[in-house]
């Protein structure tokens, strides 16, 4: 635990050159995701105190199909689940699904290999990082908590 935050995993392979951190400064807005047999990247904008937009780089290459989902003002993210597999000889994050206090979006990607899941019932999704290439490697969450 660093300061009031932890990481939780990370899942998925060893693979990808780029390692990523998304910590936003303000609240996650929108999640957008390219897959198809895998998922091949993420993006996200959040919005600042200032209300402001800003969006992150994409992180992953630029196969699949797009996906997005919007959060509502009074809508968090609880839990984060997907599997790991092999793909085109990597390990990578084959699958992702999101759920909020609303609603469940996903899965995107292939519904195969591993899965792992995560639901926080104390704290709150503070962030992402992992790594990537032409697909989405490895992905773990950074869960704030304050006393």
């Amino acid at each position: 635990m660093v300061g009031n935050r932890v990481q939780v995993g990370p899942w998925g392979g060893n693979g990808g050159v780029n390692p990523w951190t998304f910590m936003p400064d303000g609240r996650i807005y929108k999640i957008r995701i390219s897959a198809g047999a895998c998922v091949d990247s993420i993006r996200f904008t959040y919005i600042d105190h200032d209300n402001v937009k800003h969006h992150s780089e994409t992180y992953g290459g630029d196969g699949g199909g797009p996906y997005k989902f919007t959060l509502g003002d009074d809508e968090n993210l609880i839990a984060i689940s997907g599997t790991v597999g092999e793909f085109d000889s990597y390990t990578v994050i084959r699958s992702l699904s999101f759920v909020t206090n609303k609603k469940s979006h996903g899965p995107y990607g292939t519904n195969e290999g591993t899965g792992f899941s995560l639901r926080v019932s104390e704290g709150r999704f503070g962030g992402f990082s992992g790594n990537y290439g032409a697909y989405l490697d490895s992905l773990s969450v950074i869960l704030n908590y304050s006393h």
